[in-house]
């Protein structure tokens, strides 16, 4: 079926469409010149008229952005026997004095400007039929192209959307995800707008778009459609692998229209959690995965590390603090005498068989403040009922018995910090035993440290493996939430990318953090880098968070052709990737740059070259990508010799600002470029016989958009020779 015209000169309805877009800039600028007129905004009273003020330049700062690109697209409409044209675009705007209005892309209407579907049954109101879907490039005020994506009176689908598509994607990268509001896609926005209020697991290959989608959920859940599902953007949360990558998405949040949203790691949310923000966090299962070529001792680390991350872990530790709570009341009772106003002194005796059924009731109720809160909590209700303190005397007893019950659950909750308790916990055999959930043959792997060799660090330090038991400590006698001044809260949602490295037991946590059914979780179990970490299948995530649905993206979008074709080779070896479908873009053969094992310099000219070659096809974000960080330092020094200056990113303090950039792969996944250089891209750096191996390969393969180069001191890897 032929595209629909999209030149400017030739499309029919070019000239009426520049006269609608006048006039719709006209009115927002009316519009926002009205709210910043202090004199127009006026109350009954000076104060009155000072909020209204306040309220009106928030409208006008909100609508501002929004002038130099109002909409960008249009849909006509047949409701009741009339028709209409809605404009869609990034902000709604309703204009009061005539017919240019705009509504909102994460409305509820705005979602039929995606979706494939014909038909339209408003929540309220009479059913509508779809009669035109229309692309609308619009740029500082001016109209650029028109393409029709669907017209009832031309035949129907025009194909225009995946033109638009193509033109999009042939775009370069940038130094920040890009939002797609634009350009979202039927089964993308279909995942995006997943019912609220239910755990979503959005899987997709590399470049499907899955954290983007994952951001403009977050969007669409703030949107006052959602209800009483509706969030807050201050009490959300994102979070992201890593540093680098986290600032690299962080931006897209505001432009699509939310302020004051976390974007974080998990390491950093677990230790700000914890108080302990200087603790340095390590990897070290993945140093030796990275650096050991013993596979017994790698297959050791990342069966105790899977271990450590099982959900299970969770009643592991929620049985060691019982029998320690209970072995801290032994002995303990709580005697004072309370002076409530009007009355007589009464003396208040808690006996130990009292104390210790509260710590059951405290236990079974769970709450989210954590054991200590809740067993204060339990303690000044009982005293408040037995004692039948009127309420404006509440504070005073509360006061009294302050310093008392602090003691008493010093005693009681002593010496329970989250490093030291887990430390215990995992050290000791009767502990771990406790539960009766571990086999023998398991608790020997957790008291076992094949990590030995692995240096740590002189300061106060926990590995990442460790860091869900700790929070799960944390979780039963601090809580676990959203600090809100000095409340625990639950987030309003939280958002998870790369969750294939999450592990069952940190989700079951995250569940515990947030309200039921508000988690988005966006993950790839072909690019398990971090499986030790992480699920072995989505069904292990769907039993810590219940009524999860997975949402199967099947297009990748971000790579031509080529590119596709030989990450999903790859991938195809371990049996998940095999369905995944590109964009059909065609694009640069991917080249490949070999030289004699025995090269005097190796493979450094090659990969100079191999950058020159990319500059020269008009690529500006180029990224080199090694296997290690240690050959990401060793590369940027080497290849200053052969006029090739790229700044290296090896660390999460780093930050990726555009340029030639060479980078590990575990820092470069979730990043896109326009073109990608894999270093030493061989078998004796990516081991063929791994299956880890070749997921780091896969990851490597699948960071360029428009252009890749392979590069090998030596033959090429197999997969991609």
């Amino acid at each position: 079926m032929p595209v629909a015209e999209s030149r400017p000169e030739t499309h029919p309805d070019f000239e009426l469409e520049c006269e609608h877009l006048s006039q719709t800039v006209s009115a927002m600028i009316r519009q926002i010149e009205f709210w910043e007129d202090r004199d127009r905004q006026m109350g009954a009273d000076l104060e009155t008229s000072i909020i209204l003020g306040d309220q009106a330049e928030e409208f006008a700062a909100l609508l501002s952005p929004h002038v130099h690109q109002p909409y960008f697209g249009s849909l006509k409409v047949r409701v009741a026997g009339r028709e209409q044209t809605l404009y869609v675009g990034k902000h709604g705007f309703r204009d009061v004095k005539g017919p240019y209005s705009v509504v909102s892309w994460d409305s509820e209407v705005g979602s039929l400007f995606y979706s494939d579907a014909l038909g339209w049954t408003p929540r309220r109101g009479s059913a509508g039929v779809i009669k035109r879907r229309r692309q609308l490039d619009v740029h500082s005020k001016k109209l650029l192209r028109v393409t029709d994506l669907y017209d009832d009176e031309h035949g129907g689908d025009t194909g225009g959307r995946e033109e638009v598509l193509l033109r999009r994607l042939q775009e370069d990268s940038t130094a920040g995800m890009r939002d797609v509001v634009e350009t979202l896609q039927p089964e993308q926005n279909a995942a995006m707008r997943a019912p609220a209020g239910t755990p979503v697991i959005i899987q997709g290959a590399a470049g499907s778009g899955k954290t983007t989608i994952g951001f403009h959920r977050l969007t669409w859940m703030t949107n006052p459609d959602r209800g009483v599902h509706r969030a807050r953007p201050e009490a959300c949360m994102v979070l992201m692998p890593n540093r680098v990558l986290a600032a690299y998405a962080a931006r897209i949040l505001p432009e699509l229209g939310i302020e004051r949203v976390v974007v974080t790691t998990p390491e950093a949310w677990a230790t700000g959690l914890l108080g302990l923000e200087k603790l340095e966090v390590t990897d070290r299962t993945l140093s030796l995965l990275l650096t050991d070529r013993d596979n017994t001792r790698r297959a050791l680390a990342w069966r105790k590390a899977k271990l450590l991350g099982d959900a299970r872990m969770l009643d592991v530790v929620r049985t060691h603090l019982w029998g320690k709570f209970n072995a801290g009341l032994a002995g303990q009772s709580i005697r004072e005498s309370i002076e409530v106003r009007g009355r007589e002194p009464v003396t208040l005796h808690f006996t130990e068989a009292e104390l210790a059924a509260m710590l059951r009731d405290v236990f079974a109720a769970d709450p989210l403040a954590g054991y200590r809160a809740g067993m204060r909590r339990a303690i000044e209700t009982e005293a408040l009922s037995r004692l039948n303190v009127p309420e404006g005397e509440e504070a005073g007893v509360l006061r009294q018995l302050s310093a008392p019950l602090t003691t008493f659950l010093g005693r009681v909750f002593a010496s329970t910090t989250p490093i030291t308790e887990a430390r215990r916990l995992l050290g000791s055999a009767e502990s771990l035993a406790a539960s009766g959930l571990l086999t023998d043959r398991e608790i020997q792997l957790l008291l076992t440290d094949p990590l030995s060799g692995i240096p740590t660090p002189r300061r106060a330090n926990a590995d990442v493996t460790e860091l869900p038991v700790m929070l799960a400590v944390q979780a039963f006698t601090g809580g676990i939430g959203r600090l809100d001044g000095r409340t625990l809260e639950p987030f309003d949602h939280v958002v998870l990318d790369e969750a294939q490295d999450y592990s069952p037991l940190l989700y079951a946590l995250l569940g515990r953090a947030t309200r039921p059914g508000h988690i988005t979780a966006l993950g790839d179990l072909n690019q398990g880098m971090h499986g030790y970490k992480g699920p072995s299948s989505w069904e292990a995530v769907q039993a810590q968070l219940p009524g999860a649905q997975v949402l199967t993206l099947g297009r990748t979008y971000r790579s031509t052709r080529q590119i596709t074709e030989l990450g999903a080779r790859i991938a195809a070896t371990y049996n998940r990737a095999a369905a995944v479908q590109g964009v059909d873009r065609d694009g640069a053969d991917v080249q490949r740059y070999v030289a004699p094992a025995d090269a005097p310099h190796g493979e450094l000219p090659l990969i100079a070259q191999a950058v020159k070659e990319a500059q020269a096809a008009g690529h500006k974000n180029i990224a080199i990508v090694t296997r290690r960080g240690v050959d990401a330092d060793r590369l940027a020094e080497a290849l200053r010799e052969f006029d090739t200056d790229a700044q290296p990113i090896t660390t999460q303090e780093h930050r990726f600002r555009g340029g030639l950039v060479i980078l590990p792969v575990n820092l470069a996944k979730g990043l896109e470029f326009s073109a990608a250089i894999v270093a030493s891209a061989n078998a004796q750096t990516y081991d063929e016989s791994t299956e880890y191996e070749r997921r780091l390969l896969y990851v490597s393969a699948s960071r360029a958009l428009h252009w890749l180069g392979l590069v090998s001191a030596g033959e090429l890897h197999p997969l991609i020779a």
